[in-house]
């Protein structure tokens, strides 16, 4: 529920939603408890919104709980994310152009100064992720913008890819690893906003994207 420019990003993300197939949409949305806000947010979109309270883990495990009878392809929206407007719906339409072609579709964007993300995604023909690599944060290169889709059967065979309970990035990694075709859309730009540092430069950063401010 940060606020940047007026806005919170949970707002944005609805507002990306809603510019795709609302009728269609159905966002569940963890959170470490309850948040009146969000709830009314909420219950003004036309997108179906479930809450589930408990800590998140961000682990597969979680993930395939939590998708457990769902027939059709997934995406992943990391709430803590500040992109320009028009990404995440745009990442959509690509990540849905890609279905049947593509096991995996993640979005990714430069690493950020400061950005704690140590992945960096190696592109080859078409977009294609041609393999992972582990470096120091602030290396230059191609990191995830927290946008991942996939289809559910795709989702709970990544957990015979990874090594035990793994976080996301280490279970995409893993699948490529093992053969899993993965292609990447670009972002121009997303900020993980998960620190005082992180919130100001975001800040920053928004405002230049907006009409001046009175």
């Amino acid at each position: 529920m940060i606020d940047i420019g007026g806005v919170t990003l949970f707002e944005r993300i609805l507002t990306e939603l809603e510019a795709v197939e609302p009728d269609d949409t159905s966002l569940r949305v963890w959170l470490r408890h309850r948040e009146p806000l969000a709830e009314r947010i909420a219950a003004q979109s036309r997108c179906r919104v479930e809450f589930t309270y408990e800590q998140p883990t961000g682990r597969l495990n979680e993930l395939i709980r939590a998708t457990r009878g769902a027939t059709g392809h997934l995406t992943l929206i990391d709430s803590d994310r500040l992109a320009p407007p028009g990404s995440l719906s745009a990442f959509l339409r690509l990540a849905r152009s890609t279905e049947g072609d593509a096991d995996i579709c993640l979005g990714v964007t430069g690493a950020q100064p400061g950005d704690e993300d140590d992945t960096r995604y190696l592109l080859g023909k078409g977009g294609v992720v041609a393999g992972v690599r582990r470096v120091p944060g602030d290396t230059p290169g191609l990191t995830s913008a927290g946008y991942y889709h996939w289809h559910p059967d795709v989702l709970r065979d990544l957990k015979r890819y990874a090594r035990g309970s793994q976080n996301l990035t280490t279970c995409v990694e893993a699948a490529v690893e093992c053969g899993a075709r993965a292609v990447a859309v670009g972002i121009a730009y997303s900020a993980n906003v998960n620190t005082l540092r992180a919130l100001a430069s975001a800040r920053e950063t928004e405002a230049a994207w907006s009409p001046a401010r009175a």
